[in-house]
């Protein structure tokens, strides 16, 4: 590669796997790809997707230690595949949002006298004090949430301040938990940050800040889009709650500063010149969470991620808050914000069905001749209003907040062809029906592993009634989301004029939705509210009232 190449680096920390991309900036071009899964790279944390086993189903945390590994791992790769690091000029990170990583008063020194002899875990080992941290799927602080409903109702109410109501999975709820059952451990805790503010701490040699997007999925801001800072009256309440518990230390002071998307959060740090040839000029901006990161990666309008988990996510014009809970709102662009409604059972259930039905094994390795078999399975795309639908919830579910257990609306476990034809549609149903924060859809992008399936692209789009399309690297699209943002950064142009140049649309993906499948779409959305509804009133879970 010549010397005058221009690169930008997008790197994302998901749930089960770490991504990167590197754009040409000149060309417009991606020049590299790579992933790598935790399980995998790192089997001696034994986790599963990601993910450390634990025996109550409740608790979803994953590792500090593996995250640090896996930032010296991705240099690794890079520098083993030949990138000339040298000609990486801006990096930034995304991961996996609402995931929290806390470290002690050593941990800023730490950073600051990185010594590249050494790997980086070895190093920041002893500035951390939670060795395990919760995740996005995580849904243990039951009482916490009721706390802040209810303290807050005084206040006009916690969706009102924050955007969102008070979730299981965010930071706030997650905090005070493991205050209250670590307090001396929390006492020595000068630093909680958002993964995606750590691994850019790490990047950079000194305490980052968060941005908006990653921020307001915390419980904790504000709705000022234009001025991003914390919420003094949910923070009051929590430190007024917690100081009750015989301890006082102000979360305020442990949780940094929040600024804009794409805000320049330093230059690369003397660890990552010296050990990997990393340009001496490379600028990093602050990092951001996967679901604003994608969007971006995927044109920067509306997006449906198909991943383990799914995704609806739109930018918005007005920031309303879902008083239902049905969708949250997140900091996008600068002064821009996005809404976006989380299933947190997606790809996992198609993955359990392929391996009930086709495989019918658990541990046998999945092949494409297997998917393929699968998607034939369902059968014709052409729908009725006499097609069996399902509430597909093989996982605890976050969109609507519910206990896990597949309900099937008249038929039976072992009818292989119906249960297959039925999770398909059923999911293009729940994700057009809670989709209530997008207005006049004409078309969607739809990214991630399920975008190539055909059959379900084809239901998405009719339930939408709009076109639906794919990008290139589509896999990819929060790394890339990232890229672009550097590429911005150097190049000075707008997001417009940057999606414009960096996102490559495939020309041959367009599904157009089918006018017969439409009207049944109409009909069968109804349908699966209803029943939705029922088992919701049936089930009567404790959680649901958590608004």
């Amino acid at each position: 590669m010549s010397n005058n190449k221009i690169f930008s680096l997008g790197i994302e920390f998901s749930t089960q796997s770490v991504k990167l991309i590197v754009l040409d900036i000149e060309r417009g071009d991606t020049v590299y790809k790579n992933k790598f899964d935790y399980d995998k790279e790192f089997p001696e944390y034994h986790t599963e997707g990601g993910v450390l086993k634990n025996t109550l189903p409740e608790i979803r945390h994953t590792s500090s230690y593996m995250l640090i590994e896996s930032l010296d791992c991705v240099f690794k790769k890079l520098l083993n595949d030949s990138i000339d690091l040298n000609q990486i000029y801006i990096i930034k990170i995304d991961a996996m949002q609402h995931c929290t990583v806390y470290a002690n008063g050593l941990f800023k020194c730490i950073l600051k006298n990185l010594d590249s002899g050494n790997g980086l875990l070895k190093q920041l080992k002893p500035g951390i004090t939670r060795s395990t941290i919760p995740i996005w799927e995580d849904r243990s602080p039951i009482e916490e949430v009721k706390f802040l409903t209810g303290i807050l109702k005084k206040k006009d109410r916690i969706i009102k301040l924050t955007g969102n109501k008070a979730e299981l999975r965010f930071p706030a709820a997650q905090i005070i938990k493991w205050a209250k059952e670590s307090p001396e451990e929390y006492k020595a805790t000068s630093h909680i940050f958002l993964l995606s503010a750590f691994l850019t701490s790490i990047l950079i040699g000194k305490i980052a800040p968060v941005d908006t997007g990653d921020g307001w999925g915390t419980n904790l801001n504000t709705l000022n889009i234009k001025y991003p800072q914390w919420n003094k009256i949910v923070l009051k309440s929590i430190d007024g709650y917690l100081n009750k518990s015989s301890f006082y230390s102000p979360l305020e002071e442990k949780i940094g500063k929040m600024v804009d998307y794409d805000t320049v959060a330093g230059s690369v740090c003397n660890y990552f010149i010296k050990k990997y040839g990393v340009n001496p000029h490379a600028t990093v901006l602050v990092g951001t969470g996967d679901n604003p990161a994608t969007l971006l990666g995927c044109g920067g309008n509306i997006v449906i991620s198909l991943g383990s988990s799914y995704t609806v996510n739109g930018a918005i014009k007005e920031i309303t808050p879902s008083i239902s809970g049905e969708y949250n709102i997140f900091g996008y662009t600068r002064g821009r914000a996005m809404a976006l409604s989380v299933f947190t059972n997606g790809g996992k259930v198609h993955e359990h069905f392929l391996k009930k039905y086709i495989t019918k094994s658990s541990i046998a390795e999945i092949t494409k001749k297997d998917w393929d078999l699968y998607v034939q399975s369902v059968g014709k795309s052409e729908i009725s209003s006499q097609d069996k639908i399902m509430l597909p919830y093989l996982l605890d579910e976050s969109t609507p907040l519910c206990k896990k257990g597949i309900v099937r609306d008249d038929f039976k476990e072992d009818e292989k062809e119906t249960n297959i034809r039925a999770l398909h549609l059923s999911f293009a149903l729940a994700l057009k029906a809670h989709s209530s924060h997008l207005s006049k859809v004409n078309t969607l992008c739809i990214a991630a592993g399920g975008s190539k399936n055909p059959v379900l692209r084809q239901w998405i789009s009719d339930a939408f009634n709009a076109k639906s399309y794919t990008i290139k690297n589509s896999e990819y699209a929060a790394p890339l989301g990232c890229a672009i943002s550097g590429a911005l950064f150097l190049t000075k142009t707008s997001y417009k004029e940057a999606v414009a140049k960096y996102v490559q649309i495939e020309k041959e993906s367009f599904i157009k939705p089918i006018p017969e499948n439409v009207k049944g779409m109409k009909f069968l959305i109804t349908y699966y509210n209803e029943l939705e509804q029922k088992h919701l009133k049936t089930w009567g879970g404790e959680t649901l009232c958590i608004n």
